[in-house]
């Protein structure tokens, strides 16, 4: 099983902000034009990405040129997904890009939105200070999702950016959860939808995934930043070697320390890595745990 375990850099913050979203794209709060109705476990109809992406995206072994936006913290490629407590990572069937899948509900109304604008080069999907499913918003979850081509570098490779401003709720209702929290708690990732392969944000199905306003894997709080390489997810800075991607991986993304910012071998650099950061293959592992 193909699973990557992503770098947190944890920080404390004294409130629930975390890093700024993206604004002035059009639309009732500046978040974009295109917007779903309000409502729980919803979707988009299917959104045409030729125009922003006129190469596609590769991504797990296909190339799309539409997806889906849900309701519950996700896109989806080839269909919508509906699905409000979020299946454990890897998963059959269905793509998915997910910065914070979980039981949203925006039918309280007020300032709730979820919205997406597209423009050259670039999608960006924005779950605005939303609530959590039965109808509640006495807590609120502001997080974003970037998705930017990267065609000079490769056809059909782009970045995935996940942007945290608001993290208040983990749970809704119906996935077992009192008062936003507890029960099964909201998934971030990545899922090829293949039962193998995947990239996880460490805490996720964890009631630690409240603290994705404070953590990052580019050390700034509350932003987590991928590159997507011939379908896969680089995620340099892991401490595992994903080849045939890396050839290093200290647990940085620092130049100058003998394993470069893109996990290259800088020159007279080693291999600096604990002994279980052993070479990525398919067969399942796991990283210690505890400090």
């Amino acid at each position: 099983m193909a699973a990557l375990s992503l770098l947190v850099s944890a920080v404390a913050l004294p409130r629930a902000y975390a890093y700024p979203l993206l604004t002035g794209l059009g639309g009732r709060d500046g978040f974009g034009v295109h917007m779903l109705h309000l409502n729980d476990d919803e979707s988009s109809t299917e959104i045409d990405l030729s125009d922003a992406f006129p190469n596609g995206l590769r991504f797990f072994g296909g190339v799309f040129r539409s997806f889906y936006v849900n309701n519950n913290g996700n896109v989806s490629f080839g269909g919508p997904v509906r699905t409000f407590t979020p299946e454990a990572f890897p998963i059959a069937g269905q793509r998915i890009i997910a910065p914070f899948w979980s039981d949203v509900d925006t039918r309280p109304g007020g300032d709730m939105a979820v919205t997406w604008q597209l423009a050259t080069g670039r999608v960006v999907v924005t779950w605005h200070d939303v609530g959590y499913y039965n109808h509640h918003r006495d807590r609120r979850n502001d997080f974003q999702l970037i998705l930017r081509d990267r065609s000079d570098v490769a056809r059909g490779a782009f970045d995935a950016e996940f942007r945290y401003n608001r993290c208040e709720w983990t749970t809704g209702d119906a996935s077992g959860g009192q008062n936003g929290r507890g029960g099964t708690p909201a998934q971030a990732g990545f899922d090829a939808g293949d039962r193998e392969h995947f990239a996880m944000v460490p805490g996720s199905r964890t009631d630690a995934i409240e603290g994705i306003c404070h953590t990052s894997n580019v050390g700034t709080p509350g932003r987590w930043v991928f590159e997507i390489r011939d379908g896969r997810v680089s995620i340099c800075g892991n401490e595992h070697v994903e080849e045939p991607d890396e050839t290093c991986d200290d647990g940085n993304r620092r130049d100058g320390d003998g394993c470069s910012s893109r996990c290259g071998l800088e020159p007279g650099g080693a291999q600096r890595l604990p002994a279980w950061a052993l070479p990525h293959t398919n067969t399942p592992r796991s990283a210690p745990t505890g400090p």
